[in-house]
């Protein structure tokens, strides 16, 4: 079962990639239209909760690490560990979370809900692919907004938890950035980079994958919830593997 399931959602993503060869013409208007949606939606509207979760995470890492790290005797840490915790790990992890429960979910319950007013089917009467108008402008879409979303989280996680730990410690602003600076490296940017293409792809392509399998409206929650479960399972997956991939 699992097998045959995997091969499914391997023909499903073959089906969405190979559609993009047909990416021109009138279908790319509504193509760009779908994707602008999709960022505003995924990307700028998660940014009010995005902005409060980065500064309560960054803000806590960093007033620990200015507190504790100078009495063991390891400031020079200090960007060492911002850089283990918010850039290379917490900073994409969260964000596809973030993203999951916003975005993945809504985009299945909207696929299962044209599923089930039969607006896929009629699409393919009239010869328009669902995969070119309804899964690929939703990948991009999802690729883009995790991609600005992770870099909006890792510089508010980090400035702005550096200017609230100052109402609680005294910091040099220099020493601060210039510890930052010394830590971070080509390597840790481009994993967060895949990493966030590579959680931006699989969320709505498996999310839309089980938008499209209910045949009741019974089935809808069923798909939801294993859209958001399977989803989470393959972030969580695929980011460990990555970092095994890029500091082992």
């Amino acid at each position: 079962k699992f097998l045959l399931g995997l091969s499914d959602y391997y023909w499903f993503g073959r089906q969405v990639f190979i559609s993009a060869t047909h990416l021109r013409g009138k279908h790319l208007d509504t193509f760009v239209r779908v994707v602008a949606n999709q960022v505003r939606f995924t990307g700028a509207q998660a940014l009010p909760m995005l902005s409060i979760i980065a500064l309560s995470i960054g803000a806590t890492t960093i007033i620990q690490a200015i507190t504790f790290l100078p009495k063991l005797g390891q400031d020079n840490f200090i960007g060492n560990l911002l850089r283990l915790v918010i850039v290379r790990e917490v900073g994409p992890l969260l964000t596809a979370i973030i993203v999951l429960a916003r975005s993945g979910s809504a985009i299945t319950a909207e696929m299962c809900t044209q599923k089930m007013h039969r607006e896929i089917d009629s699409m393919e009467m009239m010869g328009i692919n669902p995969y070119l108008i309804m899964v690929l402008p939703r990948l991009f879409g999802g690729i883009i907004s995790v991609v600005l979303l992770i870099i909006y989280f890792d510089v508010i996680a980090i400035m702005g938890g550096y200017l609230i730990s100052l109402m609680f410690t005294s910091f040099p602003f220099v020493t601060f950035v210039d510890h930052l600076a010394r830590s971070i490296t080509m390597t840790d940017l481009m994993a967060t980079l895949i990493k966030a293409i590579v959680s931006g792809m699989v969320i709505p392509l498996t999310c839309t994958y089980y938008g499209f399998k209910p045949e009741s409206l019974f089935q809808i929650p069923i798909f939801v919830s294993k859209a958001v479960i399977r989803s989470l399972f393959v972030v969580f997956l695929l980011n460990a593997f990555l970092s095994v991939l890029f500091y082992l």
